[in-house]
């Protein structure tokens, strides 16, 4: 941890010979007391001077064997040390920033001798007879202290013997918790509230004062992040993959078309697939486990009605895809919207139905014809642009990186039939990766965010020696908050399996289904035993993307100024057993909110998908709407998915 000074690690005792009972008799190496009300550089006791460092401690111990002389390495943290190594002398200096004054209990363990003081008061002198526990523990010694406001100065001075030479440290959050933890004191109540006054006085690269109302706000971009600190990251999450739903054995669905669509349709969901040749075909589900096609006898195939065909024509069956239009002026018998191949081809056409059963041409030319639409080409009504959107696939024929590799474009109209040019949708990154399909959807509990999870085609690789056609593919997770600049991440969100090496496997449907209260349910296309399957995947409500600390590491999060409207914040966090996170509120100048400060933020811990946040047991914020605030968020083996001002 920054500002911990190890001083005086190889100041011999001249009075010790080498015998346990004579290492503290003679004055020793020993400071006055003056020199232990702040952290310095260097040190002087007994005419020398001994440079402090920084030192780290792990699992809330220092391992002073490196400095003392110990053992060779393998042996064990708890053998002996050499004799040479008994009667060192180590300061350990530890800064304690108090956002008020107050007491708390801090405790200690050593394997040997040990004192400590604060602000230069002793708090405990262990050097009467050796201490001898092994291994240490911050539960071994507690002592209360009395802290100033501001910073305060723990001094331990560690005397090693023939033990470990290993001292332990531990604040008042681990004490509390009966937690050990690599932490020297609590950083969540006493860490320094200034670091933010010094780290936004540079310039805020842009990002004024954001709006968020009483919008969920999620991590997926770093829209709303000024700063991370720390441990702190935004971290992708994946769906971990669960059972298979569907196979696809039929007749007419082998070898299926592959691309899915999801629509929800009065709390029964239908799943839109291709087969073949150049058919669309149902299933439905209510659980989203367990599907059933029904016999729609709409078309034939082979001489046989009894199949679940929803659509066949021309060209258009495979990449037939279908929603349901939530334009609110939507005519009845337009209710659900369908883009497709047209039926003599060279582009897409728009196709309507009542009931999403029984399907017809909207309009008999071509809605678009600038593009490579042999693809999962789909559309949707985009309420905040007031527009219907598709996304559909291109080829870049410019000077750019993305020259010739597979891409997405947009194209926007206001009544399905007149469509704008399609134009290729931007990227926070120049990858020249190939993306087969696009799954762009406004995402169901944030509709302000789009998310697309496209499949990453990689043509030149193939895993599996003599198969029929080229390349691997997985897929990618991206976001935007505009529909045509997206941040994309470069790990993969959905690896492929022990199965998913052939050729365009790992898709994913578009489309997701709330399958209970905690998870959201995606699927995607693999390949068992020659015969396409569709794969089940759970990820948490919100859980792309994190705010994130590992254990042993904390971090913080200063956010952008922001407004909001609720009177209460909201999150969807989760912890480990021994991990924490709190929330401080502060000014635009990075001054605490007083009543809402780091130090008034109540402990939390645990797994919540809406919780709300409390400071001295109070929760209204009402009295903060209309003032820019930004939000500090301290955290360690913890998870923030997301964040929201509601009003209850």
């Amino acid at each position: 941890m920054t500002g911990l000074f190890l001083c005086g690690f190889l100041a011999e005792n001249h009075q010790r010979k080498n015998r346990l009972e004579n290492v503290l008799k003679g004055p020793g190496p020993e400071v006055t007391s003056e020199s232990l009300r702040q952290i310095p550089d260097v040190l002087e006791f007994n005419g020398r001077q001994v440079e402090g460092r920084e030192i780290e401690p792990l699992n809330n111990q220092f391992d002073f064997r490196p400095f003392f002389g110990a053992p060779p390495f393998g042996k064990g943290i708890y053998q002996t040390p050499d004799d040479d190594a008994v009667g060192r002398v180590a300061y350990v200096f530890v800064p304690i920033y108090a956002q008020k004054a107050g007491e708390v209990t801090l405790g200690f363990g050593a394997d040997c001798w040990m004192q400590a003081w604060i602000n230069g008061h002793q708090l405990i002198d262990l050097t009467k007879e050796s201490i001898a526990k092994s291994p240490p523990s911050i539960n071994d010694f507690l002592a209360h202290a009395c802290l100033n406001e501001g910073q305060n100065v723990l001094a331990v001075r560690y005397i090693s013997g023939k033990g470990s030479s290993v001292l332990a440290l531990g604040g008042p959050r681990e004490l509390r918790a009966g937690n050990f933890q690599s932490i020297l004191v609590d950083p969540f109540l006493y860490g320094d509230e200034r670091w933010t006054q010094k780290k936004i006085s540079a310039p805020s690269q842009g990002k004024t004062t954001l709006d968020i109302g009483d919008r969920r706000e999620l991590f997926v971009d770093d829209f709303l992040v000024e700063e991370l600190k720390g441990g702190a990251v935004r971290r992708l999450n994946h769906p971990q993959p669960r059972e298979v739903v569907m196979r696809f054995d039929k007749p007419w669905e082998r070898p299926v078309k592959r691309y899915v669509s999801i629509v929800e349709v009065d709390g029964c969901y239908r799943f839109y697939y291709g087969g073949r040749p150049a058919v669309t075909c149902l299933a439905q589900t209510v659980d989203g486990l367990h599907f059933k096609r029904p016999k729609l006898r709409l078309f034939e195939y082979e001489g046989e009605r009894e199949n679940n065909i929803v659509w066949q024509k021309g060209k258009s069956g495979h990449n037939f895809t279908p929603f349901m239009d939530s334009n609110p002026d939507a005519l009845p018998e337009q209710k659900f919207k369908a883009v497709g191949d047209h039926p003599e081809g060279g582009g897409l056409a728009a196709y309507v139905s009542a009931d999403g059963i029984h399907w017809r041409m909207l309009y008999p030319d071509r809605i678009l014809t600038e593009g490579a639409f042999d693809s999962q080409n789909l559309a949707f009504w985009d309420a905040s642009k007031q527009l219907y959107a598709c996304y559909c696939r291109g080829f870049r024929s410019d000077e750019s990186p993305l020259r010739g590799v597979r891409n997405i474009r947009v194209a926007y109209s206001k009544d399905f039939c007149d469509w704008s040019s399609p134009r290729f949708i931007e990227y926070s990154d120049g990858r020249p990766e190939h993306l087969y399909t696009n799954g762009v959807q406004p995402y169901m509990r944030a509709p302000h965010f789009y998310i697309a999870f496209p499949l990453r085609f990689v043509p030149h690789r193939t895993k599996i020696p003599g198969w029929d056609h080229r390349g691997v593919s997985d897929a990618v997770l991206m976001s935007s908050r505009d529909g045509e600049r997206f941040d994309r991440w470069e790990t993969a969100f959905i690896r492929p399996g022990r199965d998913g090496w052939t050729d365009r496997m790992n898709e994913p449907a578009w489309g997701m289904i709330r399958t209970g209260s905690r998870e959201l349910s995606l699927y995607w296309h693999e390949r068992q035993c020659g015969i396409r399957v569709l794969r089940r995947g759970v990820i948490r409500p919100d859980g792309f993307v994190s705010l994130h600390a590992d254990g042993g590491r904390v971090g913080e999060m200063l956010s952008r100024p922001l407004l909001f409207s609720g009177s209460f914040l909201e999150i969807n966090y989760a912890t480990s057993a021994i991990g924490a996170l709190r929330i401080g509120l502060c000014d635009a100048a990075g001054r605490a909110v007083e009543g809402f400060s780091m130090a008034d933020s109540d402990l939390l811990y645990g797994n919540d998908l809406a919780h709300t946040v409390t400071w001295n047991n109070k929760s209204d914020l009402s009295m903060l709407q209309g003032r820019p605030v930004r939000l500090r968020v301290r955290m360690e083996d913890a998870d923030l998915y997301s964040l929201r001002f509601v009003n209850k």
